[in-house]
């Protein structure tokens, strides 16, 4: 590959001219929105992730069906890029926003099939439920993006949750309460 690397020499950061700052930024978001104004939910567990589709505010021209159709198959592309981009392994359920027509949700099924061929890890993808989700397996090529990239929060301990303040307090006057005993 040695003939297609070329060593940068220009005063901007190489990741503001690709426009890499912004895709990993979009990449440690729980919440990532699509070009049409719906928005992926993605919550990542140590055995599970879940990726919840949402039209946000997204309303389209034609029938319910059509725009619910619309969003989910622009939310297969994204989901397969985040998939990639985060390195996502192991057990992944998809929530996509339910569909009446047995055809669309085919159609939706089709579109992750296809998408997903062209990923280098291997996948194993279920047929849409009638729950509309969609349950797959993912094998991880490397340690995932959030991962290599962070660490876990000292207060919260990678929860994502963290005492409110008045809890906090509390602890602190009775912390103050055993100090003074002693």
């Amino acid at each position: 590959l040695q003939n297609r690397i070329r060593q940068y020499r220009g005063l901007e950061p190489i990741y503001d001219i690709c426009g890499i700052e912004p895709m990993i930024s979009r990449s440690l978001n729980r919440k990532v929105w699509l070009k049409s104004g719906g928005y992926l939910i993605i919550d990542q567990t140590e055995a599970l992730t879940a990726i919840d589709v949402n039209s946000g505010s997204y309303v389209g021209s034609r029938s319910l069906e059509d725009t619910t159709l619309d969003i989910n198959l622009e939310a297969v592309q994204e989901i397969c890029n985040q998939l990639r981009l985060r390195n996502i392994g192991g057990i992944i359920v998809l929530d996509f926003i339910d569909m009446e027509n047995a055809k669309n949700r085919e159609r939706v099924y089709k579109a992750m099939e296809d998408t997903l061929r062209k990923d280098r890890a291997r996948t194993n993808i279920l047929k849409i439920s009638d729950l509309g989700l969609i349950e797959m397996t993912r094998k991880r090529v490397q340690e995932d993006l959030v991962s290599s990239i962070s660490e876990e929060c000292p207060y919260c301990h990678g929860t994502g949750n963290i005492r409110a303040k008045h809890t906090v307090v509390y602890e602190i006057i009775r912390e103050i309460q055993r100090v003074s005993n002693k």
